[in-house]
């Protein structure tokens, strides 16, 4: 699987956000077509959040990663359930390992779980645009953004590889 370089993460970016409905929506039943198990997960992680103008985050976030993926000649693999699991309790593993670390460490343990994460661009890119300010002057730290996030590092980890 190939390394999703920067210039595939901006090009799926600006594709996704053109005015182009039809475009769009080609886009994600292609997405459901190839990868209808990540679909789903992604799917049922939107049902819960309580917040209805939050809706939609996780899943454009999961397309997002699979047309950068897509890109760069990845994503060719189906995503399992399996794959979506492992993914997730490693996720799970490694916010433990995270909350765990001293307000002095935290840093220092951040980077050192990221250290080799092969996907640091995408999953760059879509950090920053979650946690934007956009029109205000404090990037979103809330609960939902965690939640978004992990759903999302999950989506990428279960497409990289094979």
């Amino acid at each position: 699987m190939p390394i999703v370089p920067p210039s595939a993460v901006t090009d799926a970016w600006n594709e996704l956000n053109i005015e182009d409905d039809e475009k769009l929506a080609t886009h994600v039943a292609q997405f459901r077509a190839e990868q209808p198990i990540l679909a789903g997960f992604l799917q049922a992680a939107e049902e819960a959040i309580a917040e209805r103008d939050d809706r939609g985050l996780i899943f454009f976030y999961g397309l997002w990663a699979w047309l950068a993926f897509r890109k760069c000649g990845g994503a060719t693999h189906e995503v399992t359930e399996e794959r979506i699991e492992a993914a997730w309790e490693n996720n799970e593993e490694e916010m433990h390992q995270l909350e765990a670390a001293s307000q002095l460490r935290w840093l220092n343990e951040a980077r050192s779980l990221t250290s080799e994460y092969r996907q640091m661009a995408l999953l760059g890119a879509m950090t920053e645009s979650i946690m934007d300010p956009g029109l205000t002057d404090r990037p979103r730290t809330d609960d939902l953004s965690g939640i978004i996030l992990l759903h999302v590092k999950t989506g990428i980890d279960a497409l990289d590889g094979d």
